[in-house]
């Protein structure tokens, strides 16, 4: 990357600054939106921002890590009481950022904004490489300015991370059915990331198998998928280790699996279809262009087919379908609670086939056509930060700090609470004048 900025460099020196931007008007035009992205998600953190739950435990894994240097086996529980845990990687993650501001609970919304960054350039490089740069501009549009997308990268929590690790995934693994076996590697590595972000990581796996007989089958795919093996066992060893020496946990998640195990029916099949395509909803926006989404995805994939010549087009719609249908078949047979985060794993692939039918539209013979595409993407701009500008999270930073603030100038002492902000911004507050509270 280095080698490319210099070389821009010297264009620039060579040419003059008008013909380089004349040149060079794509990147100009993604660094401008990228810059767009970063002031929204940069705006007023400290109020829009929330400072929760899970934002307190994994501040309280960083203190535990850093001062108390206790090492976590796993991370976040699945879902309370269930016994299921996600790996510990994220909470070394977030060890980092906080040993790198001192334990400030500010260093959760650098995580949030670091993260959006990686999610910036996901999209845009995943969309560029898949469809097109037209189509990865519109892309980073939509994903930079749609209000939902903007509160969405200011939550910081391990499945904030999760769609972008998933759409790199789901390019590798495209790689990968397209004969590049090499991709095995990164692959695995990924779906080891996966499963130290959200338990639905487990959708991953069962996504290769179904893609299983379109690997290459050669010698050169065995080979690769052995040398793959470590690259994703090397992020499960302290699960594997925890569950090994942990029969309260095994019973627990035993039970839980059990307990809410239903089998596959097809009326529940039905009834949670809208869950299964719920990450189409905060693209359309409003409530009520929500039913769009039941019509979209069989218009892309008509168009999409009848659209594209390339000989893979095929194996890039069946990719497509399964990262719908698998949680939407695994989700079946479960009889618990689902939350629409539990589908995230389809996010920007949703984004693509959005903005893939958005670009046929720019791309017809009629100015009418590009200008109604201009004036939707300005409209669909303005709204999206106009909604977001006057808002304020009920659990931000800023109320929170005050009130400890106040506590502590008043010399009232605040006790451990699990999962509640006031309880590690108390700790800090002591921790910094040299007492270790709890």
């Amino acid at each position: 990357m280095i080698k490319n900025l210099k070389s821009k460099i010297k264009q620039i020196n060579e040419i003059g600054y008008l013909k380089f931007i004349g040149k060079n008007k794509g990147l100009l035009i993604v660094l401008l939106i990228f810059a767009f992205a970063l002031c929204l998600r940069a705006y007023q953190p400290g109020i829009k921002n929330p400072f929760g739950y899970d934002q307190v435990d994994n501040a309280w894994a960083a203190k535990n890590l850093i001062v108390n240097h206790r090492f976590p086996l796993t991370g976040m529980v699945a879902k309370a009481d269930s016994g299921i845990y996600i790996g510990p990687g994220y909470y070394y993650l977030v060890a980092f950022f906080y040993w790198i501001f001192g334990l400030n609970a500010q260093a959760s919304f650098a995580i949030a904004f670091a993260t959006a960054i990686f999610t910036f350039w996901t999209v845009y490089y995943v969309t560029y490489k898949m469809l097109g740069k037209e189509v990865a501009f519109i892309a980073t549009i939509i994903n930079a300015f749609n209000f939902k997308s903007i509160v969405f990268d200011g939550v910081q929590w391990p499945v904030q991370l999760l769609p972008a690790v998933s759409l790199i995934i789901f390019y590798l693994l495209y790689k990968v059915i397209s004969g590049d076996v090499r991709k095995l590697i990164p692959l695995a590595f990924a779906i080891g990331v996966a499963f130290n972000l959200h338990f639905t990581a487990i959708f991953f796996p069962i996504i290769v198998i179904l893609t299983l007989p379109l690997f290459p089958r050669t010698k050169e795919t065995v080979k690769y998928i052995l040398f793959a093996l470590p690259f994703f066992l090397i992020w499960m060893v302290p699960s594997i280790i925890y569950f090994l020496t942990d029969r309260f946990a095994n019973s627990a998640a035993g039970g839980y699996l059990t307990t809410y195990y239903q089998g596959f029916h097809l009326r529940r099949m039905l009834q949670i279809m809208g869950d299964a395509l719920i990450q189409f909803d905060p693209y359309l926006v409003l409530d009520k262009l929500a039913p769009l989404k039941y019509l979209l995805l069989p218009l892309f994939f008509a168009v999409y087919y009848l659209k594209n010549t390339k000989p893979l087009r095929a194996r890039f719609l069946y990719l497509i379908a399964i990262w719908i249908l698998v949680p939407w078949m695994v989700f079946t047979t479960y009889s618990g609670e689902i939350s629409d985060y539990y589908f995230i794993i389809s996010r920007f692939v949703v984004l693509m086939l959005l903005v893939y039918l958005i670009y046929l539209f720019w791309e017809l013979r009629f100015r009418l056509a590009k200008i109604t595409v201009v004036l939707f993407l300005l409209i669909y701009s303005v709204y999206g930060v106009m909604q977001f500008l006057p808002g304020k999270d009920v659990n931000n930073l800023t109320g929170e700090e005050a009130r400890v603030k106040a506590a502590v100038s008043q010399g009232r002492k605040i006790g451990y609470q699990l999962g509640v902000p006031d309880s590690y911004l108390y700790w800090y507050a002591m921790w910094k004048k040299g007492k270790n509270v709890y």
